[in-house]
């Protein structure tokens, strides 16, 4: 026989998640609620893609057993989910389905069956398990008097008890049976810890609380390095790091970096965006082409922050050349194709939520194996290929008409929420109104879409993914006319047209989250952290506000929308 089609890269990976902020920002959602049935059919869409390989995220309480350390688990979690039949909210006990199942084992022993590999991408020292919410005095400590809200995101790593924790953590991990690890480097770049010792030893020696925490995760990757490799000497052992500003790194830093880590460590990020393409060919200089596994391929995961709201195209964001995050599934092809021009070893395309934007791991799949085709054509043509010709283009028009405003970009909303931040102007309302005209026949079409995947045995597996589609799309409506009362409120002259828009405000608001508590799960702000977040913003704009209506009577407590938004605030 004669091969006549092969990778342009070894490894393509896709990075889902098991558990995500689990107990810090959220509880589960999507793939994170599924058992083993779902996960197997999730790899078999995998290797159809000729995806060869997870990351799997796993952030938060840990999704299996850890007798050393049992208050880890994620087992019996309290959450309130909403019971529609009473109209009232109940109080569960959720452990996370591998806790329940235990079927992590079966799984990767499935995947080898196809070469296909499972890594643990988990923090290097950020959101490992809920060792800093059981435990806080561990947390790093904030600078004296900075208004840092984030300390539960990594531990101090000159206590002693942290150290002994993290490396248990890193062996347990490694006797599940993993591949490899993608070790996270945390998120957080204006603040490291400031207790004496830390100060001592990393603090007083660095330009900066950035270059401080580089130099003790490089310190702590090495003992890391070290258990793992006791218990297995083949895993392969990866990071993500140096993504802070500067964005364009000095190659005197990049040659540190390169003499600071064990010379088979790879790198599952690499620059793409906000920086020349310059500043690939840079890290390619300093590490190699073979240690080079991963980019900045993580569009879908900025959608997982959206509140379940749908984004995945340029077309899909309100003047998305203003926007400062640029990360769409053309941004995602683009790096994927220098990517493999550039003959690096590996590519991480992120898949933090699956239902509905399949189109992103048809795209991982396609440019990962060395497609050079044009992205428009891409587009027509996968989707024509899952779902025929005439409904594919249906498919294709409906995913890129739809346009999407999240309820943070009204102007009254103050929080901030870095991964969608223009603020909706006057300038604006043509677009939204047009898009308003559209939405009544844009959700029909997505309702005749469905009737048509019903009809069909072989496309039934994309009705889950429609009606999360279709669910986004009846909030878009909502959320339109939210966002232009509150352009009229930011005109109003008279307390009595203010409050009265304020209430008008507050009503589109409980229809948005009416469709929420419709469909899913975890829609409650988690605090055990002791900070609220919650990824629908529902909740702070009632917070918001209350405190306009009631100034002598504020909430100060404010409710992020997602804790991982409090290490982006530089973008």
């Amino acid at each position: 026989c004669e091969i006549t089609d092969w990778p342009s890269i070894e490894h393509r990976a896709v990075a889902p998640t098991f558990s995500w902020y689990a107990g810090y920002g959220r509880l589960g959602f999507d793939m994170q609620l599924w058992c083993y049935e779902e996960w197997v059919k999730y790899l078999n869409s995998c290797i159809d893609c000729k995806i060869n390989q997870m990351n799997m995220v796993m952030y938060g309480y840990w999704p299996f057993d850890f007798e050393e350390y049992p208050e880890t688990v994620f087992k019996d979690i309290p959450v309130k989910i909403w019971n529609k039949e009473n109209s009232q909210w109940l109080t569960i006990h959720y452990s996370h389905p591998n806790i329940e199942q235990n079927f992590l084992a079966d799984f990767i022993t499935l995947a080898h069956r196809f070469d296909f590999k499972i890594f643990a991408y988990v923090g290097l020292n950020s959101y490992n398990g809920a060792y800093s919410i059981k435990h806080p005095e561990k947390r790093m400590i904030k600078p004296a008097g900075s208004n840092f809200m984030n300390d539960f995101d990594s531990l101090c790593l000159s206590n002693e008890d942290n150290i002994t924790y993290i490396l248990a953590s890193m062996r347990k991990i490694a006797q599940l049976g993993f591949d490899g690890f993608t070790l996270e480097e945390s998120e957080e770049g204006f603040w490291f810890c400031n207790c004496e010792k830390c100060t001592e030893r990393w603090g007083k020696t660095s330009a900066s609380p950035g270059e401080a925490k580089h130099k003790a995760n490089m310190w702590l990757l090495n003992l890391i390095y070290k258990e793992i490799r006791k218990i297995n000497p083949q895993a392969v052992i990866g990071i993500r790091a140096f993504r802070q500003p500067p964005l364009e790194k000095d190659p005197v830093f990049l040659e540190e970096c390169v003499r600071s880590m064990p010379d088979d460590v790879v790198l599952f990020w690499a620059p793409a965006l906000y920086v020349p393409p310059t500043e690939f060919k840079k890290w390619i200089k300093a590490f190699g082409k073979e240690r080079i596994w991963g980019r900045d391929s993580e569009a879908n995961s900025i959608t997982s922050t959206m509140g379940r709201l749908f984004r995945m195209f340029e077309s899909n964001i309100i003047r998305y050349e203003d926007e400062s995050n640029v990360q769409v599934i053309e941004r995602d092809i683009e790096q994927h194709i220098t990517s493999a021009e550039e003959g690096v070893s590996g590519i991480n395309g992120f898949m933090f939520e699956w239902y509905g934007l399949f189109m992103f791991q048809w795209a991982h799949g396609n440019y990962g194996w060395g497609s050079r085709m044009d992205k428009e054509t891409f587009f027509r043509r996968s989707c024509e290929a899952s779902f025929g010709k005439e409904l594919g283009q249906r498919v294709l028009l409906v995913l890129k008409s739809i346009l999407t405003i999240h309820e943070s970009q009204m102007p009254l909303y103050t929080t901030p929420f870095p991964f969608q931040k223009n603020k909706i102007t006057e300038a604006d309302i043509p677009l939204i109104m047009q898009a308003k005209l559209r939405h009544p026949g844009l959700l029909e079409e997505i309702h005749a879409i469905q009737r048509e995947l019903e009809k069909d045995a072989r496309l039934t597996e994309y009705i889950p993914h429609f009606a999360r589609i279709e669910n986004a799309e009846r909030r878009n409506g909502v959320i339109y006319d939210m966002v232009l009362a509150s352009l009229e409120y930011e005109k109003a002259t008279t307390a009595e047209e203010k409050e009265r828009l304020l209430d008008e405000i507050l009503y589109y608001n409980e229809k948005d989250f009416d469709l929420v508590k419709d469909m899913f799960f975890d829609i409650n702000p988690v605090s055990e952290s002791g900070v609220k977040s919650c990824m629908y913003p529902y909740h702070e704009i009632k917070r918001i506000i209350h405190n306009i209506q009631h100034p002598e009577n504020p909430d100060n407590e404010i409710i992020c929308s997602g804790i991982e938004a409090l290490g982006w605030l530089w973008l």
